[in-house]
C-alpha cells in the first residue's frame, strides 16, 4: 500500500471528522470527554482565558496530478490537488459543547508553466473522494 501511495503522489494527515459525526453531537450535553473519547485526541486544544476550551481536529489530504511523474516535462505541466477539513469545538468551564463548525477548502495547484496562470482543470478539482460511512 505504500508503495502504491509513493507511486500515486498521495498523503493524508490529521483526523477526518464527517457531518454525519457532528449531527450526533448534542449542544448543552455532550461532553468534551465523549468527544475525545469517540473521535481521538484533537490536533488543537485551546484554554480560553474565561476557562471554557476550544478543540479542533483538522484533516489534510492531497494528490499530485499523473502528468506530473512525467519525465522532463513533469515540473512544467504537473500539479496537485488538496481538500481540507476542520472541525471546531467549543466547551463551557464545565467541559459541555456550547457549539461546533465545520469548514472545507479545496484546492488545485500548478507548477512552472501551469503557475500563475488560469488552468483549466483547477475548477473541477481536486478529485472528490467517497465520503466515509
Amino acid at each position: 500500500v505504500m508503495v502504491m501511495a509513493l507511486m500515486t503522489g498521495c498523503v493524508a494527515m490529521g483526523t477526518q471528522i464527517h457531518e454525519h459525526q457532528l449531527a450526533r453531537l448534542e449542544k448543552g450535553k455532550t461532553k468534551i470527554q465523549e468527544v475525545t473519547s469517540n473521535f481521538g485526541s484533537p490536533n488543537t486544544n485551546t484554554l480560553n482565558s474565561n476557562g471554557s476550551r476550544t478543540i479542533a481536529y483538522t484533516y489534510i489530504e492531497a494528490q499530485a496530478r499523473p502528468e506530473t511523474f512525467i519525465p522532463f516535462i513533469g515540473g512544467l505541466v504537473g500539479g496537485s490537488d488538496s481538500r481540507s477539513n476542520m472541525v471546531t469545538l467549543q466547551f463551557d468551564s464545565a467541559g459541555i459543547l456550547i457549539d461546533y463548525s465545520s469548514s472545507t477548502t479545496t484546492m488545485g495547484t500548478g507548477f512552472g508553466a501551469a503557475s500563475g496562470t488560469k488552468f483549466d482543470r483547477v475548477e473541477e478539482q481536486p478529485k472528490q473522494s467517497s465520503p466515509a460511512p
